[in-house]
């Protein structure tokens, strides 16, 4: 499938503010401006937000993966924390890791930027079967 510009995937990525900039089944980017409103108490980037742009991410190219007449919903999603960020821009890329039958896996990377690792993820998402 050929990468193309989606811009917000949805509405909490619209809140967000995460753009998708390029989307295929190969690979996900994504890029977020770091603002106020996504710091938690101690003024770095929530860890829910990584969270977030990890879910949207890999979430995304699995869609394209098994094909836009599917459904497909996460049924985990772990995301670590490497990096406490305070500010800047967060590029999000995401790309497949395996499928079987209906389960499929993509992993995410966020890095700052500076390009350095500040969270990582894996989403393991399951393709619905579409009704009758």
């Amino acid at each position: 499938m050929t990468a193309e510009r989606v811009d917000y995937a949805g509405p909490l990525d619209q809140t967000l503010g995460l753009l998708v900039v390029e989307a295929s089944d190969q690979e996900v980017l994504a890029e977020l401006e770091v603002t106020d409103k996504l710091m938690q108490a101690y003024g770095i980037v929530h860890g829910g937000v990584y969270c977030a742009i990890t879910e949207t991410v890999c979430s995304m190219g699995a869609a394209l993966t098994v094909g836009l007449d599917s459904q497909v919903v996460g049924v985990s999603n772990h995301t670590r924390f490497i990096r406490a960020v305070r500010g800047g821009r967060l590029t999000a890329r995401a790309r497949p890791v395996d499928r079987v039958d209906d389960h499929v896996t993509w992993q995410a990377t966020i890095t700052d930027d500076k390009d350095r690792v500040v969270a990582e993820g894996t989403v393991n998402l399951l393709r619905l079967t579409p009704p009758g």
